[in-house]
Formats: C-alpha cells, sequence, structure tokens
C-alpha cells in the first residue's frame, strides 16, 4: 500500500513539474503581464531658441521629466497587447509643459518586440534574458535605433548591462504637439534632428527581468529644422539632456529586484524542487518492506 501511495504522489510531482515548466512559466515570466507599468521622473533641461533671435541661449532652462509606458486596458489579445508611452517634460519654475509625445504601439507581451509588419525586429522593451547584442529600439520617440552592448555596471549593487548608441537622432513627429503643448510646425519636405549627429542614448538593463533601470539620453548640438533634399539647416529649435539619477533610480532598482527574484523562483527554484520531491517518492518505493513478526509463546 505505502509502494502505491508514494508511486502516484511521484507520477503526481513528476506530471506537475511538467505543467509548470511548459504551460505555467510562459504565462508567469511574460515580459509584460497584466497590469505591467514602467514610470521614470528625473530632473533635465530644455532650452528653447529665443524667438527674437532664433539663437538657443547659453544658460539651460531646468524641466522635469516624466516618462511612463503601461499597458491599454482591455487590448490584450492572444499574442498581443497595446502599451501606452506618454513622455513629459514641465518648466521646473512655471509648471508649464515644453515638451509631450504620446505614443501607442501593439507589443507581443511574451518578448517586448513590435508587432506592426513595418517594425518587425524592432523592440519596444527589452525581453527577458536580455543578451549582449544589439538591440533595436523603438519606444517614445526613438525610431529604432541600434542600441549596442558595451559592458557590465553596478549600479546600485544591482548587475546591469550597458547598452549606448551615438549617432543620428531624428524625431519630427515627436514635435507634433498636444493639447497642452503646442509643439513645431515643419513643412513637407523638412525635418527635425540632433546636429552633427550628435544624439545620445544610454540604457542600464537588468538582464534576467529586462527592466530599464537608468536612462540618459541628449542633443547637446542641439535640434535643428532641416531641408531633406538638400541637407541645410533652416532654424535653431532646442538643445536638451537628462538622466534618471537619484530616488528614480534606487526606485528601478528595488522595483527589478523583486522582479528578478520573482522570476528566478518561477524558473529555477519551484520546478527543480516538484521534480527532486518526485524523484524522492520514487526512491522511497525501492525501499525495502519491514516486516514484523509476533512470536506466539
Amino acid at each position: 500500500m505505502r509502494k502505491k501511495v508514494f508511486m502516484a504522489a511521484g507520477l503526481m510531482l513528476f506530471g506537475l513539474t511538467a505543467v509548470w515548466q511548459f504551460t505555467l512559466v510562459p504565462r508567469l515570466t511574460e515580459r509584460i503581464p497584466a497590469g505591467w507599468q514602467w514610470e521614470s521622473n528625473y530632473i533635465g533641461y530644455q532650452t528653447y531658441a529665443d524667438p527674437q533671435t532664433g539663437q538657443i541661449p547659453e544658460k539651460d532652462v531646468t524641466g522635469t521629466y516624466t516618462h511612463t509606458v503601461a499597458t491599454v486596458a482591455d487590448t490584450r489579445r492572444s499574442g498581443s497587447v497595446e502599451l501606452y508611452d506618454r513622455y513629459v517634460i514641465h518648466d521646473i519654475t512655471s509648471g508649464q509643459v515644453t515638451y509631450e509625445y504620446n505614443y501607442r504601439a501593439p507589443v507581443d507581451p511574451r518578448t517586448g518586440a513590435h508587432l506592426k509588419e513595418e517594425y518587425r525586429g524592432d523592440y519596444f522593451l527589452f525581453p527577458r534574458n536580455v543578451e549582449r547584442k544589439t538591440y533595436n529600439l523603438r519606444f517614445s520617440y526613438l525610431k529604432g535605433i541600434p542600441v549596442t552592448f558595451q559592458r557590465e555596471e553596478e549600479v546600485e549593487g544591482l548587475n546591469t548591462y550597458l547598452f549606448t548608441y551615438h549617432g543620428r537622432g531624428e524625431y519630427t513627429e515627436s514635435y507634433a504637439g498636444t493639447e497642452m503643448y503646442p509643439g513645431t510646425k515643419v513643412e513637407p519636405g523638412q525635418e527635425i534632428k540632433c546636429d552633427d549627429d550628435q544624439f545620445v542614448f544610454k540604457v542600464w538593463v537588468e538582464p534576467l527581468t529586462g527592466e530599464m533601470i537608468k536612462i540618459e539620453e541628449s542633443c547637446y548640438s542641439n535640434d535643428y529644422i532641416y531641408d531633406i533634399a538638400t541637407g541645410k539647416q533652416l532654424a535653431a529649435l532646442d538643445r536638451w539632456g537628462g538622466q534618471t539619477a537619484g530616488d528614480d533610480v534606487v526606485s528601478r532598482v528595488e522595483t527589478a529586484e523583486r522582479g528578478r527574484s520573482k522570476i528566478l523562483w518561477q524558473t529555477h527554484y519551484i520546478p527543480p524542487g516538484l521534480f527532486a520531491a518526485g524523484l524522492l517518492c520514487f526512491s522511497l518505493v525501492m525501499l525495502p518492506v519491514r516486516s514484523s513478526k509476533n512470536e506466539v509463546a
């Protein structure tokens, strides 16, 4: 009787291991689970050209940067979810919105990759288990820029992968304007880009979760309106730059650490534990059964 109980328990544990590993783990470790949200708040600057002179002042205007990405309610379908990305800058003195860009995209919840055919191969978010390679990143104002792995770096005690891009930065659509931000209008055949291809984007990523811990972005050489056909510089627009720091980075690290611990339990600890318990049950089946005989005097 004891052998049957242990054998049944062992088979049940092996079956549970298979169900956990092949059915539950893919759902539990989705890159974009239900209710997922990412938010970053930091101090930077954005200095627009003087409307009278057309020149960008030397003294920069400080601003508060808020960047939020969240799932759109009721858009989750089989293999798809829509993300809403809002990026806004406020003048730290007046509180006025000096920049705002809103972006929506259908994304694969398992990998964080874009689902639109024209953006195939681009990632809205880094996937789980980030590799040391180049990823095409397309979120907010970024248009599929190739961010390349540079090295491992510790951020607030957390090991991260640093990815960087330095080159062309064209983001005309992001200056189109919203209800809160008038934007900058350009004529057909014109574009807004960073002068001399000096746009810089750096991101520190926790490799297991794919969470972005820290971001640095800038165009110190100034944004200008250009004529696309001739490459002629038509008008100065602004100079801007910022990076996450302080409490925001600490908060992102804490979130990534919790996510990392959860994934490790779901993928590295629970399945092997269930399998080991099943083996133990079968090993108990193999033990000899001791019988006791009552001696009659």
